[in-house]
């Protein structure tokens, strides 16, 4: 699969620059990547994601657009239409990049301009390796297939539909919620723990961080995407946050 670049450099050496350095790359690392748009209006890059449903794009953004906004705004901007996206900052002002942290936006890195072409083309196609390595890391994690002996039958189901594991008030069984129902068969938490590698938040349930909606940590609520919610236990709350962290980083 080729995961979309998109540039947003308001001078135009630089996005020449850029996009002569992406181009080189795409033609040595076939099937990887596409240069699928370039401006140098923030409300450009925008309309783009939006019309085209963008994922899993790699964003290299300088910070002073001279727009009525920067490149970090663009970045929350598209950290919340592109979860998985990768973005890299191109600038001159690598002191707002605490900036970056206090907005959330996970940046990969930092490129600056002021390196010499030659040292910003090693710099770009170490973080393209990088963005490719990630992003296919988690693509093969939502691949992930669990098999469950339900009835006298064995039916498998993609990880990430997969949203919590519950025990259930009949002895001995348990009941598997997903994103297109619920089965109850033989098994207990216990084992299924060691099997799936599901997180497990209280004795009887073990649920998967992808499927979480959100967290109210005050009442110990799970609030899961499918609309139903469930309790965790207090001694559980480091784990249960230790994981949803992780996940955003990914």
């Amino acid at each position: 699969m080729e995961y979309p670049i998109i540039l947003c450099e308001d001078n135009p050496e630089q996005l020449a620059n850029l996009t002569s350095i992406i181009n080189d790359f795409n033609m040595f690392h076939p099937n990887q990547y596409k240069l699928a748009f370039k401006s140098s209006d923030p409300h450009a890059i925008e309309e783009y994601i939006k019309e085209n449903s963008v994922e899993k794009g790699v964003y290299f953004l300088d910070i002073d657009l001279g727009s009525d906004i920067n490149g970090i705004d663009l970045a929350q901007w598209v950290r919340n239409h592109d979860i998985s996206g990768k973005i890299i900052f191109v600038t001159t002002h690598t002191e707002m990049a605490p900036l970056t942290l206090q907005r959330q936006v996970e940046p990969l890195g930092f490129i600056t301009k002021d390196m010499g072409y030659e040292q910003m083309r090693i710099e770009i196609v170490d973080t393209l390796n990088l963005a490719y390595e990630r992003i296919e890391k988690k693509a093969l994690e939502n691949d992930k297939m669990y098999s469950f002996s339900i009835g006298n039958q064995v039916l498998n189901f993609e990880e990430k539909k997969i949203i919590y594991i519950t025990s259930s008030d009949k002895a001995h069984r348990v009941i598997l919620v997903t994103q297109d129902g619920q089965y109850e068969f033989f098994d207990n938490i216990a084992n299924l723990e060691k099997e799936t590698g599901l997180l497990k938040v209280s004795r009887s349930l073990l649920v998967n961080p992808k499927n979480i909606e959100r967290v109210d940590y005050k009442m110990r609520v799970v609030y899961f995407k499918n609309g139903d919610e469930e309790v965790f236990s207090l001694s559980k709350t480091k784990a249960l946050k230790q994981a949803l962290l992780n996940e955003n980083e990914e």
